[in-house]
């Protein structure tokens, strides 16, 4: 689904469930499988936008106002189901489709700098997102994107954000207050998430906190990120960790306000983690491609200016990693000096990566629903 005419954007101001994965004649649902519904836009559309691929804002259908007036606020927004792909709305430098453009020409649009899934809510909401996959976005900040309103109540479970910019998730808060919004986030996947820019020194992260808001995440993975695979720099407080997989982060594994913590560190120094259990540093050998993996590797991320043990640990880094997946640095038909960001990651490696491992660890499959 390419937007009302090719726009590559869609934007709702009410409560509403968006729901995908069903058969045409809607008696059979298998959202992973037989029936995907993309999301997703047209390069060089006449149409073309460069918003978030689908916002959902209740802030003013559901006010403090209104509430104090005594009108019904409470209110009830689903996304289910949803695959999210951003490739064929980015402008690559040649057929390779290994290396984004961000500025637009006369005869190609830019590369979007936005997500794939924003949600602002007003006050008395309940969400639940689940079943969704979001790959190629190229975003300066959140690729799943949710700012709860008042007393605001999310489920975040069973997504995958893969190959973006920016941080895979963004959990923050339109409200200041006691009553502030509660995240419950499980069984999610957010790897290979990539820095802004190549020299930038912002996204890349797994999942991004903020303050003011309630935080539980379970049994997800956060790994292989440019820079963090939780950043709390932001501060949100009682924090709770249990049975997550944090591990192949080049920056930092965890990251609160300006200290910098690997895996052994987190749970005695954090001072935002209200409660940490059962978290492993496993590395996870997901089943990639070699072509795309030959490009992410190949990447040059290096700061020109950073001090010489920066380079060795992220040379490091980048040398462990090529090592787990067995991927050369450089492909045969490659440059050694060609430019790579952001290498177009297919359907077929994302599906991939969705999966559960050692039994606890990542997202389960959705399975063929009959109506």
């Amino acid at each position: 689904y390419t937007g009302r005419g090719d726009r590559g954007v869609d934007a709702i101001d009410i409560p509403v469930s968006v729901i995908g994965g069903f058969s045409p004649d809607f008696t059979d649902r298998d959202p992973w499988g037989q029936y995907q519904t993309i999301f997703t836009g047209v390069h060089n559309s006449n149409n073309f936008e460069t918003q978030t691929r689908l916002a959902i804002d209740t802030s003013n259908f559901a006010t403090r106002l209104k509430e104090a007036r005594g009108e019904p606020t409470e209110h009830t927004i689903i996304v289910d189901g949803i695959i999210f792909d951003n490739g064929p709305r980015n402008y690559y430098s040649d057929t390779t489709e290994s290396l984004i453009v961000r500025q637009g020409t006369p005869s190609h649009t830019p590369t979007p700098e936005s997500g794939a899934l924003t949600i602002r809510t007003g006050v008395n909401s309940t969400v639940i997102v689940q079943n969704n996959i979001a790959i190629n976005f190229a975003p300066t900040e959140g690729v799943f994107s949710f700012f709860g309103g008042k007393s605001a109540d999310f489920t975040i479970r069973n997504n995958v954000a893969a190959n973006n910019t920016g941080s895979g998730f963004r959990l923050g808060t339109s409200f200041t207050g006691t009553e502030i919004p509660f995240y419950k986030f499980e069984n999610n996947i957010s790897v290979f998430n990539q820095k802004h820019t190549p020299f930038g020194s912002f996204g890349g992260s797994g999942i991004m906190l903020e303050s003011s808001t309630r935080v539980e995440i379970s049994n997800s993975i956060f790994s292989y990120n440019d820079n963090f695979g939780i950043d709390n720099s932001k501060r949100s407080n009682n924090l709770i960790l249990y049975s997550n997989v944090i591990a192949a982060n080049a920056n930092a594994d965890y990251m609160e306000f300006d200290i910098k913590m690997g895996f052994d560190d987190l749970e005695d120094e954090a001072e935002f983690i209200y409660d940490a259990m059962d978290n492993v540093d496993l590395s996870i050998p997901f089943d990639i491609s070699a072509q795309w993996g030959t490009y992410y590797s190949s990447r040059n991320v290096i700061d020109r200016n950073a001090a010489e043990t920066e380079v060795r640990v992220i040379n490091s880094w980048y040398n462990d990693v090529r090592a787990m997946f067995g991927w050369n640095t450089l492909a045969e038909d490659l440059n050694v000096d060609s430019p790579i960001w952001l290498p177009r990651l297919s359907l077929n490696d994302v599906l991939n990566i969705a999966g559960l491992y050692d039994e606890q660890y990542g997202v389960h499959r959705p399975g063929v629903e009959a109506f």
